[in-house]
């Protein structure tokens, strides 16, 4: 199964490029001071690249302001070359860029197999069928969940069903924001292990916002840490985890697994109440 134009198999440290997704200069809020200022990254094909960073670094309000959520400031936003700051979440959807939210991610009333159908809302009748085979090549488990009504699966497989969703339409970047909250140990680790490399060896460039910044960054190519908003460190994923002063660089918040436990954290910069 192909998500961009060309297969290409992830694991390369060069510094990420413009081939994918290119943020440059980023700042946007929420009608006050700045949440985010500045921020420049990129991803390539096959790429994995990780945005992480303590609670209230801008990550979530990053990941909005990319896919349409939330208005830019200022800076761009380019997707295979093309501008697509500030344009409507549809169109930057129907653009190659997918995105899978921390939550509201399924349609918990409809089956396994009508999510995905709703995924491939732009597609023409008979290319539905090919695609949802593709998807449940990724994800063969789902395969035998087809009929069943997604209330019904566990945590693990509802996040598969709302990244299968998001594939339908073969996105070249597919950005995940925090898709390890409130999972389980166990399927955290399938998640970065399995999953995640088979979505960028298929040729996606894949944008993984997360928390749990140690099992992400080795799952990854490369790193951005957030601190107060601003890009505080761009390096090798390799780079980042070898550094003697990872815990200082997330101001001594938890970077590992086994310190966040199963469940998953509370979005770190929402939009303040009105």
């Amino acid at each position: 199964m192909k998500f961009a134009s060309e297969q290409m198999p992830a694991g390369t440290a060069a510094a990420p490029g413009p081939d994918c997704l290119q943020v440059r200069d980023l700042t946007a809020g929420y009608g006050g001071p700045p949440v985010i200022s500045g921020i420049s990254l990129g991803i390539e094909k096959g790429q994995v690249a990780v945005v992480a960073g303590p609670n209230g670094a801008g990550k979530s309000t990053l990941v909005k302001s990319i896919v349409g959520h939330l208005p830019c400031v200022s800076g761009s936003v380019t997707a295979g070359g093309v501008d697509i700051t500030n344009h409507p979440a549809e169109k930057i959807a129907r653009g190659g860029v997918g995105y899978v939210p921390q939550n509201d991610d399924v349609f918990t009333t409809l089956t396994v197999l009508e999510n995905l159908e709703i995924g491939g809302y732009l597609l023409r009748k008979r290319e539905v069928a090919r695609r949802i085979d593709e998807v449940l090549e990724v994800f063969p488990d789902l395969a035998r969940m087809r009929t069943r009504p997604v209330s019904r699966l566990s945590g693990g497989e509802r996040k598969m069903v709302a990244i299968g969703r998001v594939l339908m339409l073969r996105p070249a970047v597919l950005i995940l924001d925090e898709p390890t909250a409130g999972l389980a140990v166990q399927l955290t680790t399938e998640l970065f292990e399995r999953y995640i490399p088979a979505l960028a060896g298929n040729g996606a460039g894949v944008l993984l916002v997360e928390q749990k910044a140690t099992e992400a960054l080795q799952a990854a190519d490369w790193g951005y840490i957030l601190v107060s908003g601003q890009v505080h460190v761009s390096e090798p994923a390799s780079t980042i985890l070898s550094r003697p002063d990872l815990g200082e660089v997330f101001l001594g918040g938890s970077t590992s697994l086994a310190d966040h436990g199963s469940d998953g954290d509370a979005d770190d910069d929402e939009e303040p109440p009105p």
